[in-house]
């Protein structure tokens, strides 16, 4: 009984460090996915930047920021806009204000807001990510 008992011990034994090791392992590529995730995310963001730099400086970029500039230099653009700070003012927009505020407060939309802004931090390290922790 002594051999068997021996034996058994060492079977335990192996499943016992294989299990911890794959336990250890499966951990390690979580951990390694969601950084290669984020570090692919970040890329394909800088390259979102470039190419926005880039349409930025076509003629037909440019023509629409020149209209866009004259549109909100216009009286009637003006007005609309004294309007809308008017609205901004009503019981009705502060209840929707406060609406919002308490979504934000939920627990999905905090882990998104994190998340954002471990994005943002990764494309521009040392710059403002609104993160204000």
């Amino acid at each position: 009984m002594n051999e068997f008992e021996r034996k058994i011990r060492q079977l335990i034994t192996r499943l016992t460090q294989w299990w911890s090791n794959s336990a250890k392992t499966t951990g390690r590529k979580r951990i390694e996915g969601a950084a290669a995730l984020r570090h692919e995310a970040a890329a394909r963001a800088q390259q979102a930047a470039a190419k926005a730099r880039d349409l930025r400086e076509t003629d037909a970029a440019k023509k629409a920021a020149s209209a866009l500039h004259d549109l909100r230099e216009h009286e009637a653009t003006k007005k609309a806009e004294a309007k809308l700070n008017d609205l901004r003012g009503t019981e009705t927009a502060k209840k929707a204000e406060n609406a919002i505020a308490d979504l934000r407060q939920r627990e999905p939309v905090k882990k998104a807001e994190e998340g954002a802004r471990k994005v943002l931090h990764d494309l521009f390290p040392g710059g403002k990510s609104g993160d204000h922790s």
